[in-house]
């Protein structure tokens, strides 16, 4: 179930996913990129939209449910999320894009948007 905005989808700002450059800088902090064998349960999931769609709801600051559909499911998202925030993951992505992790000082919420936290 998508969970409606307060405002229209066209007066978000537009985000643009990770460059190349971006990507490269990014991708050995993530976990999920170090494992390269065989894997059970849950089909494979390109990390990098993954990380394009948590992106997304940081900076817009919209909810969970309001992503649009050309990034990964929101539970999806919501989950990668949570793991990597506890992990402290998403600080050292944060720090290596911008050189700060101020954007983290919100906590997403999966239903209402952002609170502080």
């Amino acid at each position: 179930m998508t969970i409606p905005s307060p405002e229209p989808v066209a007066l978000w700002p537009v985000v643009q996913d990770l460059t190349d450059e971006q990507w490269q800088c990014v991708a050995p902090l993530l976990p999920e990129m170090l494992n390269e064998g065989p894997r059970r349960g849950r089909p494979p999931i390109d990390i990098r939209h993954v990380l394009n769609s948590v992106m997304w709801v940081l900076h817009t600051r919209a909810p969970w449910g309001a992503m649009p559909g050309h990034y990964v499911p929101y539970q999806t998202a919501h989950r990668y999320y949570l793991r990597w925030k506890k992990s402290g993951v998403l600080t050292a992505i944060m720090i290596a894009l911008f050189k700060t992790d101020a954007i983290l000082e919100m906590r997403a919420t999966r239903r209402s948007g952002m609170r502080a936290g």
